[in-house]
Order: structure tokens, then sequence, then C-alpha cells
């Protein structure tokens, strides 16, 4: 479990929510936050302001509030006020939630009264990073955060194992329903089966989700917009451009879902 559990936290809640996930879960972000970023976490160097005199003003957003959900693209079933129990216990219906992770390492994230704010004039700060990088004070592996998403209450757990059963029970609440009880307002208790190898239970006031950007090298075509003319390689030109990247985009080892299989046996034969 310890070998690349943040790439599959990460790259889990990414594929199903496009955003990137605060990696330890409980981590606090701030837009306008300056950093790199090292197996997976947001390394904090200071901000626009601090280091770059560069200011800014959140974005006016509608306070439209949402919930997200990320189920590692459906291998984590949720059964809710079931009864079914783990094992051979019963649980209890009222309040009750199951989780059946189909996968070892699969993540079930959950997360309400989401609201996002992003950085105003994006395009001027985007401007300035594009300066600073060709005057060489920018680095390569540097980010911004750009947009940052708050919850009221967040849930995140990962299976230890294949076919892990986790029992939970949510606090009353009559105005929780369906999925939200996965971040009751009232607390999220473990209720039985096994033991999550990372477990974040209806954690409030959190920035679970958000985005950064940074300095990367674009291969434009004659065709696309951006071509300047003149190739490298009578094919494309290379042009430094500021886009959306991820922890990923900074991992040095590969990484692949099928590196994962063996454990999964592994884990079965020594349960058996």
């Amino acid at each position: 479990m310890a070998r690349a559990r943040h790439r599959q936290y990460i790259r889990k809640v990414r594929a199903d929510l496009g955003m990137e996930p605060a990696w330890p879960p409980a981590s606090h972000r701030r837009l306008g936050d300056v950093g790199v970023f090292r197996k997976g976490h947001f390394e904090r160097k200071g901000t626009l302001e601090s280091l770059y005199g560069i200011g800014f003003a959140p974005r006016p957003i509608p306070h439209n509030r949402a919930s997200y959900h990320s189920d590692s693209t459906g291998n984590v079933q949720v059964h809710l006020d079931t009864g079914l129990g783990v094992d051979a216990g019963p649980v209890a219906a009222d309040g009750s939630v199951l989780l059946e992770f189909a996968r070892a390492r699969s993540v079930l994230f959950h997360a309400t009264g989401c609201r996002t704010e992003e950085i105003e004039g994006i395009e001027t700060v985007e401007s300035r990073m594009l300066d600073l990088h060709r005057a060489g004070g920018w680095p390569d592996d540097q980010v911004v955060i750009t947009e940052v998403t708050h919850a009221a209450f967040t849930t995140v757990l990962m299976s230890r194992r294949r076919r892990d059963r986790i029992a939970l029970r949510a606090a009353a609440d009559p105005g929780v329903t369906g999925l939200d009880m996965l971040a009751a307002s009232g607390g999220l208790q473990w209720a039985g089966g096994s033991t999550a190898g990372l477990q974040l239970l209806s954690e409030g006031d959190l920035t679970p989700l958000y985005r950064v950007r940074g300095v990367i090298p674009h291969w434009f075509k004659e065709a696309e917009a951006g071509f300047l003319g003149g190739t490298k390689d009578e094919d494309a030109v290379e042009k430094w451009v500021v886009d959306e990247v991820s922890s990923e985009s900074f991992e040095d080892e590969d990484f692949e879902e099928d590196d994962f299989e063996d454990e999964d046996e592994e884990e079965d034969a020594d349960g058996a």
C-alpha cells in the first residue's frame, strides 16, 4: 500500500472529477499559492504576491453549492440503508452505509456543500508567469493554484484489499439523504468490516479539490493556432505556454494500473 498510494488516490479522483485532489486529503489549499509537487504533495513556497508582487482578487462566482462524488470509475459500490452488513453481522438500516470495494486501493471520495473560487483576470497572471519564465524567474516545475473548491464536509476511504467491505453509520440528520449520508454534518463512524488503508470521515471545512497552472512546452503544428512559422523538425515548433497541469505531470517514475494487479493476487493469497 505504501508504494505510490498518493498516485492511486490522485489518479482515481482526478479521472472521475477532472480536478487535482489535495494530498494528503486534509491539506488546505489557498488561491494564489505558489509551489512545487513532491510525491503528490503540493509544497508551498509562497504566494504570487509575496514572491513576485502579483496581486489578484477572487473572481465573483454565484454562491451555488455542489456535491462531488468519485468511486474509482465504478469500483466502489455504495449501499444505503440496506441492513446488508459485513460478513455475517447485520448493520442497522437507519443511517447505515455499506461500501463494497471491487479492487485493492479503490477510492471513495465524497464532498458536499462545495463552492469554488477562481482568480479574476487570470490572463494577466499568465502573461506575468510567461515573462518571469523567459527571464529565468519561474522554474519549469513551479505551479500556482488558480482554483480552489471549499467543501463543508468531505469523506475519503481507500480499500486495502480486493473485495473489502466497510460499514459506516451516519449520525441522525433528517436533512441528509442518498449519497450525502457519506458526508453527514452530524458525523460518520466506522461500524464494522475491513480496515481502510486511508480514511477521512465527514471532515469539515476542507479544500479537497483544486487546479494549478504551470509553464510547459507545447509543440504547435502549422495548422494549429499559435504556430509561429519556421520549424525545428519540419512538422512543429516548440513554444512555452501556461496551461493546467497536475501533480502527475511532475512524476519521474512510470506508473500503470497493472502494476498493482499482482499485489491484489498476493493479498488474496495471504488472506486465504
